[in-house]
């Protein structure tokens, strides 16, 4: 295992992918973490198997205010590019503020609208969000982010999302569903790789992405700054 410097590029593509699976566990309506910046990186070849990264950084979460928590992480991108990378994460504490009162007012205000939610371009052409479109926002960030968990490789970057449109489906159980088309970033074609995906959520059960395909090239705007 050799040391690398935690500011290149094969580091903080390992630690945003490990960021990318923390907000899929423990993203929400009501909480977005952010990696702060990696402060120590190891990679390791692993014959027959793969390049595993193991990277330490801060996160934090962006919605609501707290100290940064230390997280330490394993990436490894195996040799069969087809198959996901895998990822674990420890983190040194546990996120200290609690959003259950917040998450729950969003699902009640959701499962009793007259009208199913129907929105497009989040954010706006000038960047900005909605206060009532924040936690839509923040759900479309964490499903993204198992999309990007499950395509990532050792050749790609994937970073920031842009929400073309979202759909709420009515539902007879307790999830709420969403079905978002977005464009997520991949930095090292310069693309905005456009993306379907089904995600079910509630304060319980947390987020789920049930189901999710890559949709055919599109161009709107390939230079939009609408992005997290």
């Amino acid at each position: 295992m050799e040391d690398i410097n935690p500011s290149y590029y094969p580091a903080t593509r390992a630690a945003g992918l490990a960021g990318d699976k923390i907000n899929y566990d423990r993203g929400g309506p009501n909480r977005f973490m952010e990696v702060q910046g990696v402060t120590k990186a190891r990679k390791e070849i692993i014959a027959g198997q793969g390049n595993k990264y193991n990277v330490e950084f801060a996160i934090k979460d962006s919605v609501n205010e707290q100290n940064p928590i230390q997280c330490t992480a394993e990436v490894l991108y195996p040799t069969n590019k087809q198959s996901a990378p895998n990822v674990t994460y420890k983190l040194q504490s546990e996120p200290q503020n609690n959003t259950t009162a917040k998450d729950q007012e969003f699902y009640n205000n959701m499962k009793h609208r007259s009208v199913p939610l129907a929105a497009e371009e989040i954010p706006d052409k000038d960047g900005n969000i909605a206060p009532d479109m924040k936690p839509i926002w923040y759900l479309a960030l964490a499903a993204s982010s198992f999309v990007k968990c499950q395509n990532a490789t050792e050749d790609t970057y994937y970073r920031s999302v842009v929400i073309d449109s979202v759909k709420q489906v009515v539902r007879n159980d307790n999830a709420l569903e969403f079905h978002f088309k977005t464009r997520i970033h991949q930095m090292t074609t310069q693309e905005m790789e456009p993306w379907w995906i089904e995600t079910l959520w509630d304060p319980s059960g947390g987020l789920k992405v049930n189901n999710y395909k890559r949709l055919p090239k599109f161009n709107p705007d390939e230079n939009s700054s609408r992005h997290s």
